[in-house]
């Protein structure tokens, strides 16, 4: 459940472009400039050499972010299903903040996939495949022959997210910026 969590935050927190947790930020995209030679999310020198960073595909406009608070603050769950979610909600910075493991289970398994169909299918399909997995994974019963299956999935799906995401969405907390094998 942990993994799980940690999932789910780094996906929220990227996709909704939450300053200071979001796994895109500006060492990230000198990353890709180095590793991945994606153009479109490259810093770009402006003006007085100053640097911006362009909008990524994979996270929201500012609407689109208030949109989903606002879907967050107006949901009602069942009795004993998950904790009370809008009081969770930090509308000034359009993040989600003191989630419970369990929350977050809530989350990637059943509201990612509602949350991310916004966003263009190549990025919202591997994201629900992601969520799907976790909800197989976590499920009553389990067979050896869908742990095999799972084991197959998984990598598949992460292959996908790499192509999406920036490398430091793989990192967890405690490990260096770039992994040994990129390192010369």
């Amino acid at each position: 459940m942990h993994i799980e969590k940690n999932f789910m935050d780094n996906i929220f927190n990227t996709i909704m472009d939450v300053k200071g947790k979001s796994k895109d930020n500006v060492k990230a995209r000198m990353d890709i400039k180095e590793y991945y030679q994606r153009k479109n999310l490259e810093l770009v020198t402006i003006i007085n050499d100053k640097i911006m960073k362009p909008k990524a595909p994979y996270s929201f406009m500012l609407e689109q972010r208030r949109s989903i608070c606002q879907w967050f603050i107006g949901s009602k769950m069942p009795d004993g299903y998950g904790s009370n979610i809008s009081q969770c909600v930090d509308m000034k910075s359009t993040r989600l903040f003191g989630l419970k493991s369990h929350d977050c289970h809530i989350i990637m398994e059943v509201l990612l996939p509602i949350i991310i169909h916004m966003l263009p299918d190549y990025i919202s399909n591997p994201l629900t495949e992601l969520s799907i997995f976790f909800k197989d994974l976590c499920s009553s019963k389990l067979s050896e022959d869908a742990l095999r299956r799972y084991e197959d999935n998984i990598t598949i799906i992460l292959c996908k997210l790499e192509k999406i995401f920036p490398l430091s969405f793989f990192l967890f907390y405690g490990t260096s910026s770039t992994p040994s094998t990129l390192r010369s």
